[in-house]
Formats: C-alpha cells, sequence, structure tokens
C-alpha cells in the first residue's frame, strides 16, 4: 500500500511538473517591405514575450540564412504582396510563411496562396492572437510537407514498379529466364550493390539502351 501511495504521489509530482514547465517560444523570422514598420512590428512583438530572431527589409531576404537562427515560421508583413516575391520568400526559406497585408483584392488572395504563402491575414499583426495564428501555421505547413512526402513516395513506388517490369522482361529475353528467376536476379543484384531493385532495375535499362545505342552507331 505505500508503494502505491508513493507511486502516485511520484507520478503527480512529474505531471505537475511538466505542466508548469514552459513552452518553448516560437521563433519568428520577420520580413517586411517597410524598414521603419519593421522596427515598430519587432519591438511590439518582444514586448509581448515573442522570440524575434531576424528583422530584415525585403531586399535582403535572398541575401540572409535562416538556417543558423533555427526560425520556427517566417512572419512576412507586405503592403502590396506580389506573387513572385512570395514564392521567392516560400522557396528560399522552406518555412510556414504567414502573410499579413491590408490588401483584400481576392485574385492577390489567390495568388498568394498559390505561391505558398501557409496563412493569408486581411489585418494589422495582433500579439494577442498571432501565437495561435502561427501555431496552427505550423501544423498546416507540417501537413502539407507530409502530403508532399507521400505523393513523391507514391510516384516513385509506381515508377520502380513499371521498370521492374520493364528489366524482368529485358533479363527474360535475354537469358531466357523465367519471370521468378529474373526478379530473383535483380533482387540479388539489388542487395549486393545496396540499392534498391528499382534502381537496380534502371541501370540495367540504361546500361542496355547504352549498348544499343552503340551498336546502332557502328
Amino acid at each position: 500500500m505505500q508503494f502505491f501511495n508513493y507511486f502516485r504521489l511520484h507520478c503527480f509530482a512529474n505531471a505537475k511538473n511538466y505542466a508548469l514547465r514552459p513552452m518553448p517560444k516560437l521563433k519568428i523570422a520577420l520580413i517586411d517591405d517597410d524598414l521603419e514598420r519593421a522596427e515598430f512590428v519587432q519591438q511590439n512583438l518582444r514586448a509581448h514575450d515573442f522570440d524575434v530572431v531576424a528583422c530584415l527589409p525585403l531586399d535582403h531576404m535572398n541575401t540572409f540564412k535562416l538556417e543558423n537562427l533555427q526560425a520556427d515560421v517566417i512572419l512576412l508583413d507586405m503592403d502590396h504582396p506580389h506573387r513572385d516575391i512570395i514564392e521567392s520568400c516560400v522557396s528560399h526559406f522552406d518555412l510556414p510563411t504567414v502573410l499579413f497585408t491590408k490588401n483584400s483584392n481576392k485574385e492577390t488572395i489567390k495568388q498568394a496562396i498559390d505561391a505558398g504563402v501557409t496563412a493569408y491575414i486581411v489585418d494589422g499583426i495582433d500579439p494577442a492572437r498571432l501565437e495561435t495564428i502561427l501555431e496552427i501555421s505550423i501544423e498546416q505547413f507540417k501537413k502539407h510537407k507530409q502530403l508532399e512526402s507521400d505523393l513523391k513516395e507514391t510516384k516513385l513506388k509506381l515508377a520502380d514498379r513499371k521498370d521492374i517490369e520493364k528489366a524482368k522482361v529485358l533479363l527474360m529475353q535475354l537469358h531466357s529466364l523465367t519471370e521468378d528467376t529474373a526478379f530473383q536476379l535483380l533482387r540479388k543484384n539489388a542487395m549486393s550493390h545496396r540499392i534498391t531493385i528499382g534502381e537496380m532495375a534502371r541501370r540495367l535499362i540504361d546500361a542496355q539502351q547504352l549498348l544499343n545505342s552503340q551498336l546502332k552507331e557502328d
């Protein structure tokens, strides 16, 4: 009985300590097309306990690297959102990008979303609700990246399947092998070279195509 009481007290103490442990601050990189406004926004965010790890004007964006700062999210503040600039920001940093602007034009919103912004906020930067906006944006960004990864993996599997079939037919024709023997030969060679069967199949196909082209030239 004493053991169970100790166990419950120990668990309760750990849970209490965990609950009291402060959550890590989100690291924000602020990019603005107005330098004076950027300084004001940065001061305002820090006054509300946000961790602004970078504050830079829009025209210096491509010369700046955020890797060492380990920013969690880009906060992009623009009067006139332009698709090319947004695309450049999204591709350059590859981070959740939240755009704040006063521009409520539907076509501009569509172009910004197509360019890759995670959230488009037609309003001023309100520190009171900013954390929730950023947290949601980060989760949406993660889900989007996961979908991209899953789609890429699916396409690769389909490509592997097609190339493996081609390679099997090639081996069967060249060496009079059965389908199962051809597959086992592919598998054995893939393992010995420490590559996937799909990659082994592509190497075989490429080698045969190269040989055929050389024979035609001769």
